[in-house]
């Protein structure tokens, strides 16, 4: 059983997005699991998931789970709200390994964090009109009032390296304009790339307001399930592994900034 338990531990953790945002997610995981192995896949060959429709979100996120699974992964992370809020349910169904989404511990620490129950949520159009967050915020707490935006461009923006531009503070301060007028505050980055503008969204909105992304709160979830399973590792060297669908190079040049690390092995794996 040891030997066996130790397999288990030394397995790597998959996690997946459409593209860069997931690295925002890993750079927490790595901050708080620092010894564990990672496999990150990013489909940048279909990436925004966030306008593509919720069948073809679905296909993509089952294709990429059915490689991690051949990787010999121990959790999966989907670390991407699109395929968070459409496709949970299919890939729960794919596997018995714990599968671990973005869009709860960002809501927990949302509902911890509000004093004047009032959230404000942004995200992709499909993670918005799926009313994911609404819904489970209203399950948990059904006095907590909540305002959804869908926010198309900011990922694109991203993804193009254009985040400090006066292009992406016009954007910004149009998407979030209705929040500043209600009493909202605290606000739900439901989107993985969106950290990335954390700091040009503060010069936005009200200092009083709290902008709540799911990284930490996820990997310290992730934590403890391993803890508690008795399945982390101990290695001290670990690696991490990348796999893209398609412009490697842009992804390394990319990707490194979201991660805060440089980013070396990359590989290419078509859908």
């Amino acid at each position: 059983m040891k030997n066996q338990l130790s397999k288990i531990n030394n397995s790597p953790i998959g996690i997946f997005d459409s593209g860069l945002g997931g690295l925002t997610v890993l750079h927490e995981l790595k901050k708080i699991l620092p010894n564990e192995e990672y496999i990150y896949f990013g489909d940048t060959a279909h990436l925004p998931y966030g306008s593509k429709s919720n069948q073809n979100i679905i296909e993509y996120s089952k294709k990429i789970v059915q490689f991690l699974l051949s990787k010999n992964v121990k959790a999966i992370i989907i670390a991407c709200n699109s395929a968070s809020s459409v496709a949970i349910d299919v890939i729960r169904s794919m596997t018995n390994l714990p599968i671990f989404e973005v869009v709860t511990p960002a809501i927990l620490n949302a509902i911890k964090k509000t004093q004047t129950n009032h959230i404000g949520i942004i995200g992709t159009h499909t993670t918005i009109n799926s009313q994911i967050y609404k819904n489970k915020i209203e399950n948990i707490n059904a006095e907590i009032t909540t305002m959804q935006t869908a926010s198309p461009l900011l990922v694109p923006i991203i993804e193009e390296g254009l985040e400090n531009t006066t292009i992406a503070h016009a954007v910004v301060k149009l998407y979030l304009n209705p929040m500043l007028q209600s009493n909202i505050d605290t606000i739900i980055l439901g989107c993985t790339h969106y950290p990335i503008i954390s700091n040009m969204i503060k010069t936005v909105i009200s200092d009083k307001m709290k902008l709540i992304s799911s990284g930490q709160p996820l990997a310290k979830t992730l934590a403890t399930y391993l803890e508690k399973n008795e399945c982390l590792n101990k290695n001290s060297n670990p690696s991490t592994c990348f796999y893209v669908s398609d412009s490697p190079e842009k992804f390394k040049k990319l990707g490194s900034k979201f991660l805060n690390d440089e980013i070396l092995n990359i590989q290419v794996c078509e859908l």
